[in-house]
């Protein structure tokens, strides 16, 4: 059973913190990270249990493309939110075949993380 813990993957340092805020106005914990690299080595740390991953596709050291494919490699079925301001159909349409995955425009607001949340990962804690 997972923890409820969302790990927020967005090199933006002011973008990740606000998400980290909204993530806890809706009472749920995060952790950061702010490359790709940081966001596997988190999640393959020993005892990481974490419910879903909200990650942006603009990363510096890794196409987001290429870290839902890695991600999907060893963690099948946990929800991913991706975080975007690049064109909804188009992204869906690349990412179509890694489900359970949520589009989230960017920016947003916390309303539209909540929706998104609760539509890739509905009996989540």
């Amino acid at each position: 059973m997972s923890s409820g813990r969302v790990l927020v993957v967005e090199d933006e340092v002011l973008i990740r913190m606000l998400a980290v805020d909204m993530l806890l106005d809706l009472g749920r914990e995060a952790d950061e990270a702010g490359t790709a690299a940081e966001a596997l080595a988190l999640l393959h740390a020993p005892g990481a249990d974490y419910a879903l991953v909200l990650l942006d596709l603009g990363l510096p050291d890794k196409r987001g493309d290429d870290l839902v494919r890695e991600i999907r490699q060893t963690h099948a079925s946990l929800p991913l939110v991706v975080a975007s301001g690049e064109d909804q159909t188009e992204v869906t349409a690349r990412l179509k075949d890694y489900a359970p995955i949520c589009f989230l425009g960017k920016p947003f607001d916390l309303d539209g993380l909540e929706i998104a949340i609760r539509t890739v990962a509905p009996d989540s804690p």
